[in-house]
Parts: structure tokens; sequence; C-alpha cells
């Protein structure tokens, strides 16, 4: 009879494996399994499991701010090398929103959202329809009229407003909306102009939140209306 395999002659893609599924639960045991044997270390250093690591908001934030955390900081940098998504897309956040970098943010969150991640793809269409450009906002509506369709937005809203709303909250640059950036620009359009009473009668009249996929604007036939409706939600998800 062949004898088993013990752990230490497990294949490195089997211990990457491994170590990937541990580093998506906990970042502690990912380092308890680390020091466990040499062929954990080994595969516990893959850029696949940095890519898997799950951080979350408040660790991020503590371990970038605090003296004590070199450790820390140190595995977030090992982290965004390996191109691990979502603390990626948080630094895109921090440097659109709270570090005043947005060419910077709107770089990195594109090349997020090139990876497809959902809520990279909606911060960009909502960027991109707050803006003057015609062509960007085209660009932005078509994005948002995908994740619409893909029933993604609310799930988008509830990433993005985690992250606005971690520990960085009195940093917040506040994006603006003003006449200038509404998407319809039909004046046959029955609905147009109507987008921010129907957000106050929502939010204040009926009780509102974030995941409203049972009202909000989604009766509204006209999807720039729509659009409207959800930049208006964009800005408002800061004061929330």
């Amino acid at each position: 009879m062949e004898r088993p395999t013990s752990t230490a002659n497990l294949p490195h893609d089997v211990w990457t494996l491994i170590a990937a599924k541990t580093a998506a639960q906990s970042v502690r045991d990912l380092c308890s399994l680390r020091m466990s044997c040499t062929a954990a270390r080994n595969a516990g250093d893959e850029d696949f499991v940095y890519r898997c690591a799950s951080i979350p908001i408040s660790n991020q934030w503590w371990w970038s701010v605090s003296p004590m955390h070199q450790q820390g900081r140190n595995f977030l940098a090992r982290c965004r090398q390996s191109g691990h998504l979502e603390i990626l897309f948080r630094d895109a956040v921090f440097d659109l929103f709270l570090g005043g970098c947005s060419f910077t943010g709107m770089e990195t969150m594109h090349a997020v959202a090139a990876h497809g991640h959902s809520a990279a793809h909606y911060t960009v269409s909502m960027m991109l329809m707050l803006g003057d450009d015609v062509e960007a906002k085209n660009k932005g509506l078509e994005t948002f009229r995908r994740l619409e369709a893909a029933g993604s937005l609310t799930i988008c809203k509830l990433v993005f407003q985690d992250v606005i709303q971690g520990s960085w909250t009195h940093l917040r640059h506040v994006p603006v909306l003003n006449g200038e950036n509404l998407v319809c620009v039909s004046y046959a359009c029955p609905s147009r102009g109507n987008m921010g009473a129907i957000y106050h009668h929502q939010r204040f009249g009926r009780g509102w939140h974030v995941n409203d996929g049972d009202g909000g604007a989604a009766h509204i036939p006209c999807v720039h209306c729509r659009a409207d409706y959800e930049l208006i939600l964009f800005v408002h998800l800061f004061n929330s």
C-alpha cells in the first residue's frame, strides 16, 4: 500500500491554495500558518495569496497611521504590489475624495475597474457623469446602464458607502452636484429635473435606505433621469 502524503510533502500549488483560503478568512491565521513550516512560508509569499487577503477597512486605516504597525504597513504594501483589488479600490477612493490626488485616484480606479471590480465601475461611472465633458458623460452613462442591467447598483453603493464611512470621515472632499451635471438634457422628457424631489421623498418621506431596489427612480422610463437620481444619491452618500 502507498503511504499517505504528509502535509510537508504537499505540492506547492496545494499549499498556495491553503494559504489563500486562510488569508481570505484572517490575516492573523495566515501569519500563523506561515510560521508552521517552510512549505507554508513559501506558499504564503505568493502574489495570489496576498490578492486574497481579507483586511477590514478599520485595520487598513490603523495600520496606515499608527507608528506601531510597521508590519501592517509592510503587509499592505505587499498586497498593493500583488494587485489586491480591494486595497487598490480603497486607495483610489482615498486619492479621489480624501487625499486631493484626483488624477491619480481616477487612474487607479480605471485600472481596478478594468479587472472587473463592480464598485470601481460604479465610481468611475458617477465621476464621469458628474463632469462637464459630453463624451465622458456618455461613457459614464453606458457603464451605469450595464451595472443597472446586471442588478449590481445596490451592492456597488453599499461597498462604496462602507469605504467612505470608514475612519477617514473628517477628511472628505465631497463631490458637488449642480444643474450642469444633469445627464438628461431633453426638455421633452416628462421626468427631467424631478429627480431631486423624488430623492427627497424617498429619503425623508418613506424611510430611505441605500438599498432602495423597491423604489427610488427604478420606475422612471428615462435612463438619463435614472442616472440623475443615482448621481444625487451618490453625492448624498457622503452625508448619510
